[in-house]
């Protein structure tokens, strides 16, 4: 393919997937995997979600658990972690080629070097990261939320040692909200450990 067709192609399989996460988001509601019945992501933040994904800048404007479905995290998002990532490297390869190759009108096949990324890079570094977090206990089912009774939450409030300002203070005090309340992270640490030391 020639840079241009090269190009071409690139374009054409972000729109489509772009335009498919879109979708996803739009009606996970109706779509299956969604245990909680979340509803579906408004019409402008699944097109900056499907953007940000496919352009692989991932910039997350809402909180996954309360707005995405576990197809739309799994088959949506994850996918494009992974796709937007081969196109990456799919093009930095045209480029190298491109540099290289000062004589020749192609650069390569969009297509194959995808599938090899996909196949022969990305897919064995996922296959061993997944053992990593399987070994480690992660799991990942397709169950609605569990709903677990949180321990009663308990406060201590300890004297702070060198107060500021002619206050005894504690950590809570205006001091602390100040820039300058510690000047450096030697005193951080001094007051970390102090505080740690003062619970009751």
């Amino acid at each position: 393919m020639p840079w241009t067709e090269y190009g071409i192609a690139m374009l054409l399989f972000s729109a489509v997937s772009m335009i498919l996460l879109y979708l996803m988001e739009r009606f996970q509601h109706w779509l299956p995997l969604n245990p909680q019945k979340l509803a579906n992501v408004a019409p402008d933040l699944a097109w900056n979600t499907a953007a940000s994904f496919t352009t692989n800048t991932n910039w997350q404007a809402y909180t996954p658990e309360s707005t995405m479905s576990y197809l739309t995290q799994m088959a949506g998002l994850a996918y494009h972690n992974f796709a937007s990532a081969a196109v990456g490297i799919a093009l930095a390869i045209a480029l190298i080629r491109g540099v290289s190759r000062n004589e020749s009108k192609t650069i390569g096949n969009f297509w194959v070097d995808l599938t090899r990324c996909f196949l022969w890079v990305l897919l064995p570094v996922c296959l061993a990261g997944s053992l990593v977090l399987v070994s480690q206990g992660v799991v990942q089912n397709l169950k609605p939320y569990s709903t677990v009774q949180l321990v009663e939450p308990q406060t201590a409030e300890a004297q702070d040692p060198g107060g500021k300002n002619g206050d005894a203070g504690g950590r809570t005090t205006n001091h602390r909200a100040r820039p300058r309340g510690f000047p450096g992270n030697h005193q951080n640490v001094r007051n970390q450990r102090w505080w740690l030391f003062q619970c009751e």
